[in-house]
């Protein structure tokens, strides 16, 4: 049970009872519920809280609710959320903008950035984070380099570690792997493996080995036994036609005794979430299981 199950489960234990669930019971649960992108528990909650007058001027509530709706694919009823109220804040843009960001949807997430600036909400780390991934998954390269070079000089924003992690997935997935290298090589703040691995994947799909070289030794250097990094190496080198290193990066592998991991994927049952393994036939349908496949 994953903690937004757990949170409705305990509400709905609640609501049987004498106690009268109030702001800071709503408060608590629906952060959770966000967290997760879990829309089905997210509309139980809003049917609950539309019907209750005392919640309707709690802005955080509604955020949640525009958060959950966003992350859930549901951008258009997070819309209708948003636009419905009579204020907002900088949380509720961030949530509204990350939502636009995540499904591609990047030029209404400027706007809506453009909105909120000229409403004098003054931006914060996160929704600087919200609007490059937006800009990022876009390709909205433009936009993305302006916004980062406005964070110190207009917003007073002091860039971290995530804002340059995500000037770096801007730039490789637009191809521009050298200016990701720069970024990486000028910013105050020692990379993650995660900004290594980000570079390594588009230097992967853009066919740079050179900057994927140089971004693979620093991976290994921080994690040699992540058998997943050496899967992206490896498939830089297939997709380059370099099959001599691929050779060698498996023989590598093979004599660490590193093993890929094999794919796994939570699937709903109804009594709750499972876990399948490529290849794994231990559970007890998998005939079934095939059968259902295969129509």
């Amino acid at each position: 049970m994953d903690r937004s199950e757990e949170a409705t489960f305990l509400f709905r234990e609640l609501l049987l009872t004498d106690i009268e669930p109030n702001y800071v019971t709503l408060a608590g649960i629906l952060p959770v519920c966000a967290r997760v992108a879990n829309l089905q528990h997210g509309k139980q909650f809003h049917c609950y809280i539309a019907r209750r007058e005392e919640f309707q001027g709690y802005l955080l509530i509604w955020n949640a609710l525009i958060e959950i709706y966003a992350r859930s694919g549901k951008v258009s009823v997070a819309r209708r959320l948003f636009d419905s109220l009579d204020r907002r804040d900088a949380v509720t843009y961030t949530s509204m903008i990350a939502g636009y960001g995540m499904h591609g949807d990047g030029k209404i997430a400027v706007k809506l950035f453009e909105e909120m600036i000229k409403s004098q909400i003054k931006p914060d780390h996160l929704v600087m984070v919200a609007i490059l991934t937006a800009c990022s998954h876009s390709g909205l390269v433009a936009q993305g380099q302006l916004l980062f070079e406005r964070m110190l000089s207009i917003y007073g924003i002091t860039p971290n570690l995530e804002h340059f992690a995500c000037m770096v997935d801007l730039y490789g997935r637009a191809g521009l792997l050298k200016k990701a290298k720069e970024i990486i090589l000028r910013m105050p703040y020692k990379p993650t493996s995660e900004m290594w691995a980000t570079l390594l994947g588009a230097c992967r799909i853009h066919g740079n080995t050179d900057i994927g070289e140089w971004a693979a030794e620093k991976l290994l250097e921080m994690k040699p036994e992540n058998s997943g990094y050496y899967v992206l190496i490896a498939n830089m080198y297939a997709a380059a036609g370099c099959w001599s290193k691929l050779a060698r990066v498996r023989t590598v592998m093979r004599d660490l005794g590193v093993r890929k991991d094999p794919g796994c994927a939570w699937v709903d049952m109804g009594a709750g979430f499972s876990p399948f393994l490529v290849e794994d036939t231990s559970k007890g349908q998998t005939n079934e299981i095939y059968l259902l496949l295969g129509d």
